[in-house]
């Protein structure tokens, strides 16, 4: 018997405790971090939206000093791709829309001047 139980192997009990002790700090160091993962995902997205609606504004600006002609809300929305061929945002009433937020455009009256596009709301 005694060379028997010399050559089963295992954990001890201690051991496995041990474990899971080690397991739930780290759980309880890691889930904080955690928690505020979507909300900041979220403000990353309207942040790269805000800037992606900034840079179409001063691209169509730029193309309309340059060639003439005038541009819309609509065509700044239009020109904003999200990568699937298609705009995250649409345009209506003064404002841009998409992802939840609401993004407020003011044309400037001045001809040398791009329009403004606000912080999310």
């Amino acid at each position: 018997m005694n060379n028997r139980l010399k050559n089963e192997k295992g954990f001890t009990l201690i051991e496995l405790v041990m474990v899971i002790v080690i397991l739930g700090i780290l759980a309880a160091v890691a889930v904080p971090k955690f928690v505020n993962i979507k909300d900041e995902a979220t403000a990353g997205v309207s942040d790269g939206i805000t800037a992606s609606l900034r840079g179409a504004v001063v691209m169509l600006h730029a193309r309309r000093l340059v060639g003439g002609g005038s541009y819309t809300g609509t065509d700044v929305a239009a020109s904003v791709d999200n990568g699937a061929g298609s705009s995250p945002v649409s345009f209506a009433a003064g404002n841009f829309t998409g992802n939840g937020s609401t993004w407020a455009y003011t044309e400037v009256a001045d001809d040398q001047t791009p329009g403004i596009v606000g912080n999310p709301s």
